[in-house]
């Protein structure tokens, strides 16, 4: 009993080098988030010159026009920001994969015959057949 109280498991981290960085979507994400960046400062940038040009009463078109694109820009600010969450996803998909690997290779036995600190092998008796050729003989 207190030889087995001595090993206790211990969590090894993840090394950064398990976990490569997905470039390709981090850029989608940032391009995401920089479509709704330029969609709001254009909107505001449309809104001042429409009153500049038209005056206050092209105001109710502008609103509608304004609430279209604000809608617009929250879903691909939002889109960039799903993005985001998958690669943290992809990231503990494959720190899990890794630590579960690790786990996995300390349960089983070594190469050299030698028993693993995990269960031991289920001895198999003699190859039996089918109950159905027992019957038939």
């Amino acid at each position: 009993m207190a030889g087995e109280r001595g090993r206790r498991a211990r969590a090894a981290p993840v090394r950064q080098g398990d976990i490569e960085p997905y470039t390709a979507l981090r850029w989608v994400s940032t391009l995401f988030k920089g479509a709704a960046v330029f969609l709001g400062v254009a909107i505001i940038a449309e809104f001042i010159a429409g009153i500049a040009a038209v005056g206050i009463g092209v105001v109710p078109e502008l609103l509608g026009e304004l609430v279209r694109t604000a809608v617009l820009a929250v879903v691909l600010w939002g889109g960039g920001d799903l993005v985001r969450l998958l690669i943290h996803l992809g990231h503990d998909i494959r720190a899990e994969r890794i630590l579960l690997t690790r786990i996995a290779t300390r349960l089983t036995p070594e190469q050299g015959g030698g028993e693993g600190r995990g269960f031991s092998r289920l001895e198999l008796g003699p190859e039996r057949g089918p109950p159905e050729a027992e019957a038939a003989d």
